[in-house]
C-alpha cells in the first residue's frame, strides 16, 4: 500500500512510498482509510519540532471502514464505518490512566508520531478507542471528529462554558470555527470570532456563513471596543484562544471580565511567551490550557453531529489525493483555506 512516511529525524525527510499492509493482532482491527485530516502536529513533524519515533506513517485524524478484525473483537463488525481516538498505546497504570485521562499518560504513543498512522491506504488499530460514525456523517467529515473532540474537551469539559456566556474565539482557523459552533450549541449568549487580514478572503467568510454573531478583523477593528459595548463594560465571560499568538493571549487578558476564563488551545511553537501576568492576577482570571481529548468529549462531539448542531463540512476547504500531501502542506503553511483532508488516491475522484 502507499503511505506518507517520516523516514528519519530532521527537517522534511518525508516520502510517499510503498509499505506493507499492516498485520493485525487478535485485539486489533484493520481499517481501510477513506479520509485523513492534516493536523498542525503533522507540519510540526515535517519541521522536526514535535516528538516522534521514525520511521512512522503520519496522520491521526481519520475515518474508514473495518475490513478485518481480530478474534477478540466483539463490539465491531466488518463493514462498520469508524474513527478513533488517538491515545492508542498508554501504560494503563499511572494516575492519569486510572483516572480516565489516558490522553495525559506520559507513555502515550498515538498514530502518526508514536505508532504508524492514517496517511495510508490501511491502518491497524485497537478497538478500545474506536467510535462508529453516524450514517449522516461523510468520511471526510468523520476525519474531522478528532480535532472537533479536542475542542469539545476544551470548551465544555475544561472551560465549563455556561448558558448566557459572552464568548470570544481568537483565531478563525478550523479549531476556532469549531469552537464557536460548540459555544453556540451550549447556549452562549453572543459569540465573537477574530481573524487577520489574511483571513478575510476565506476564513472570515466561512465564519459569517456559520452565523457567528460578530466576525472581526482585529487589524481593522477594535476587539476591546466591541466586547465592552456588548457586555455593559464588564468584559467577556470566556475567551477560547485558538491561534497560539502571544498578542492574542494578552488581548484576551485585557478583554476578559474579572473572574473570566481563558481557555488555551493554540500552541505558540515557542518555548515560552510573555503574558500580562499582573493583570491576570488582578482580575482573578482562570487560565485553562487544554490538550487532546477524552472519551466523553468524543461522545459530546458525535452527539452534536447527530443533532445537527455542529457543521464540520463547512470547515473542510480542500479534499486532495494522498499523493499530493506536499501541496496540501504548502497550502496550510500559507494559511490558504481551512481543514484539508487527504483521500487515498484509489478512493479520490
Amino acid at each position: 500500500m502507499k503511505a506518507v512516511v517520516k523516514e528519519k529525524k530532521g527537517y522534511d525527510n518525508i516520502i510517499y512510498k510503498e509499505v506493507p499492509v499492516p498485520v493485525i493482532s487478535e485485539d486489533e482491527v484493520l481499517v481501510k482509510v477513506m479520509a485523513t485530516g492534516i493536523c498542525g502536529s503533522d507540519l510540526h513533524i515535517f519541521h522536526d519540532v514535535f516528538p516522534y519515533w521514525p520511521p512512522v506513517i503520519l496522520g491521526h485524524e481519520f475515518a474508514g471502514i473495518i475490513v478485518e478484525k481480530g478474534r477478540n473483537i466483539t463490539r465491531f463488525e466488518i463493514g462498520d464505518r469508524v474513527t478513533s481516538e488517538p491515545q492508542q498505546k498508554v501504560c494503563g497504570v499511572c494516575r492519569f490512566c486510572r483516572a480516565g485521562k489516558p490522553h495525559l499518560c506520559s507513555s502515550k504513543r498515538s498514530p502518526g508520531w508514536g505508532i504508524d498512522g492514517a496517511m495510508a491506504e490501511y491502518i491497524k488499530i485497537s478497538d478500545c478507542q474506536l467510535h462508529k460514525i453516524p450514517d449522516s456523517v461523510s468520511f471526510t467529515e468523520g476525519a474531522v471528529i478528532e480535532p472537533a473532540s479536542t475542542v469539545t474537551h476544551a470548551v465544555i469539559e475544561r472551560g465549563n462554558i455556561k448558558v448566557n456566556d459572552f464568548v470570544v474565539v481568537t483565531g478563525a482557523g478550523a479549531i476556532g470555527l469549531i469552537a464557536a459552533q460548540i459555544a453556540k450549541a451550549c447556549g452562549a449568549r453572543r459569540i465573537a470570532i477574530t481573524g487577520l487580514d489574511i483571513d478575510e478572503e476565506y476564513r472570515l467568510k466561512v465564519a459569517k456563513e456559520l452565523k457567528i454573531d460578530f466576525v472581526l478583523n482585529v487589524q481593522k477593528e477594535s476587539l476591546k471596543d466591541l466586547v465592552m459595548r456588548n457586555t455593559e463594560d464588564f468584559g467577556a465571560d470566556i475567551v477560547i484562544e485558538c491561534s497560539g499568538s502571544e498578542s492574542a493571549f494578552n488581548d484576551a487578558i485585557e478583554i476578559l471580565a474579572k473572574n473570566g476564563r481563558l481557555v488555551g488551545l493554540g500552541l505558540s511553537g515557542k518555548e515560552s511567551i510573555n503574558i500580562k501576568w499582573d493583570k491576570a492576577v488582578q482580575k482573578e482570571i482562570e487560565i485553562i490550557p487544554s490538550m487532546s481529548s477524552t472519551f466523553s468529549s468524543w461522545k459530546h462531539t458525535i452527539s452534536l453531529l447527530n443533532e445537527n448542531k455542529l457543521d464540520l463540512g463547512k470547515i473542510i476547504s480542500d479534499v486532495m489525493p494522498l499523493s499530493q500531501y506536499r501541496k496540501a502542506f504548502e497550502k496550510i503553511e500559507k494559511k490558504q483555506g481551512l481543514k484539508i483532508v487527504l483521500v487515498p488516491d484509489k478512493e479520490y475522484n
